[in-house]
Order: C-alpha cells, then sequence, then structure tokens
C-alpha cells in the first residue's frame, strides 16, 4: 500500500488525530495492510482476537452476529476488532464481512502499548464506549 495513502488514512482517523508525525510513521511501518473482496469474511463472532484490531482504509464492512443480524455497516476511517483485543475472554464480538472491496491497516496491541502508552488508552476508551453503546 502506498504510504502517502496510509499516513491520510491515519490522519483522518479520530484515534489517531493527535499523534505528530513520527508517531503517525512509526504506526505506517507497524502496520499490516489487508485486501478483502466482497462476501469475505475479516472477522468471525467467537474466533481469537488474537491481539489484533484494523482501521478500515476504504470499502465497506457488515458487522452482524451469528444469528445473522445485521447491528451495522463500518467504513472508512473506522476502527474494527479493538472490543475483542482488549476484552478477557480475546475474542472477536461481531462477524464482519467485507459487502464492498475493503483494505485495512492491522496492528497488534502489543506493539501499540509499547511504542504509545496513551494511544492504548484511547483504543481501551473506544471499546468501551463501543460496549457502552452495544448495551443501551
Amino acid at each position: 500500500m502506498d504510504f502517502g495513502i496510509m499516513q491520510k488514512a491515519l490522519k483522518d482517523c479520530s484515534l489517531f488525530r493527535d499523534l505528530d508525525q513520527g508517531q503517525l510513521g512509526l504506526l505506517a511501518m507497524n502496520a499490516e495492510a489487508k485486501e478483502f473482496a466482497i462476501d469475505d469474511i475479516v472477522y468471525r463472532q467467537g474466533d481469537d482476537a488474537e491481539g489484533s484490531f484494523a482501521l478500515i482504509v476504504s470499502g465497506k464492512l457488515e458487522a452482524s452476529t451469528q444469528q445473522g443480524y445485521v447491528l451495522k455497516t463500518l467504513g472508512s476511517g473506522e476502527i474494527i476488532g479493538e472490543v475483542g483485543t482488549i476484552s478477557q475472554q480475546g475474542k472477536r464480538t461481531v462477524t464482519l464481512k467485507a459487502v464492498e472491496p475493503a483494505t485495512l491497516l492491522q496492528w497488534n496491541i502489543q506493539d501499540i502499548g509499547e511504542t504509545s502508552p496513551s494511544l492504548l488508552k484511547k483504543l481501551k476508551d473506544l471499546a468501551w464506549r463501543r460496549i457502552k453503546d452495544f448495551n443501551e
């Protein structure tokens, strides 16, 4: 993936907005780019999260339950996978399927914690907000 596209995607995401150029560059270098075609499963509910979360760079993903109930459609600039990554169970909480071709940047939470503890706190805060919103 083009480095400029990566940096723009990072800057456009609210989670990363307050980071300086050096921190954004480090994030970009540590990211793993992943591509998904329509109907590809990105995460399956109940699977091990393996400490990973991602940023949707392009495309749309549909979040659903195991029973197939669609909860939400997620798009460019949104973070995915953070709830399962920070939970004690370490499991994916929803199934995410590509409804458009999608490109993601993926990281391991351990790498983030080591390089940017403040970013790790923001990621955990985002996960707790999502849990709270889901339960309301």
